[in-house]
């Protein structure tokens, strides 16, 4: 019996596919099952991954269905305890789910498991500095919950997660688009434990045409999460973790002001921030940002 299911998610990547399904074939974890999913891709990433076919199973979409409901279909189709999944532009380092599966494997209470990350460029080439803008959690272990409600901490690629906890959240929300993953991440925050592996294991790859640099639509997801996911659910949030928790919320609060800033809905974004320093009146950079919605 397999004890990873890995769900790799394949469109209009030719180009980097096959390095992606090798790095999958050459983990030293050799109790795995893998699903190969396209979706609806017309530069050839189809014709690539029936190459494979007698490694891995391939499921071809007709029509393009979109990310998320594209993996939870790749997750219905597996059965292993534990899940990862592999985007068809990144990269897996030999040890990766080894040293993942030791980790989940030692406490009930995780959930999930991700691993430290590095940048590459479209040629693989290492990319120095911080090219994402992200600042990630300096000790990314335990309960993130509030770290989580002010900001994604997870490359997708990185994660292995745990089958009875993603059924339990009811796998990922469908009509997102590209900010899915963190959505789900938080929910899964509620229930379990984060566990890490700090080496590099994973090769983020950056080329221009991840799903990140398609602003508006990912500006949709990023106000439908802080609505549906944070806004309505502050006093079940407050209820839990004390100071910690409230600061968060007051930041993510901020956040959504500045989403209805971005989306010139000035009325919606003063609002947000005047709710945000109700929970967080010592945050400067607010009250900043609510001076500015006057001039």
């Amino acid at each position: 019996m397999p004890l990873v299911s890995v769900v790799l998610t394949s469109y209009n990547h030719a180009v980097y596919l096959p390095q992606a399904v090798e790095s999958v074939l050459g983990q030293t974890l050799q109790e795995i099952e893998v699903v190969a999913l396209d979706d609806a891709s017309t530069d050839g990433s189809q014709d690539i991954l029936l190459g494979y076919r007698d490694r891995i199973r391939v499921v071809l979409h007709e029509s393009n269905r979109g990310t998320y409901a594209t993996l939870n279909e790749g997750i219905a189709l597996t059965s292993a305890p534990y899940i990862a999944i592999l985007n068809s532009d990144d990269v897996w380092l030999p040890q990766k789910l080894e040293k993942q599966v030791e980790v989940i494997e030692s406490d009930p209470r995780i959930g999930l498991v991700h691993t430290g990350f590095r940048v590459i460029d479209a040629e693989g080439n290492p990319v120095r500095g911080n090219p994402l803008g992200i600042r990630f959690h300096p000790n990314p272990q335990g309960d993130l919950l509030a770290d989580l409600l002010m900001r994604n901490l997870f490359i997708t690629s990185s994660v292995l997660l745990r089958r009875e906890g993603v059924e339990r959240c009811g796998g990922f929300a469908e009509h997102l688009f590209g900010m899915g993953d963190w959505d789900l991440w938080l929910r899964l925050a509620e229930h379990y434990q984060v566990g890490y592996v700090p080496e590099a294991l994973t090769l983020y790859r950056l080329h221009g045409r991840n799903t990140m640099y398609q602003r508006e639509r990912m500006l949709a997801d990023d106000l439908w999460i802080h609505e549906e996911r944070i806004r309505k659910r502050v006093p079940e949030l407050l209820r839990r973790d004390g100071w910690r928790m409230r600061n968060a919320v007051g930041v993510a609060l901020a956040a959504l002001g500045v989403i209805y800033g971005k989306m010139d809905k000035k009325g919606d974004a003063l609002l947000a921030l005047l709710q945000s320093l109700r929970y967080c009146p010592w945050r400067l950079k607010t009250w900043l940002r609510l001076l500015s919605l006057w001039w």
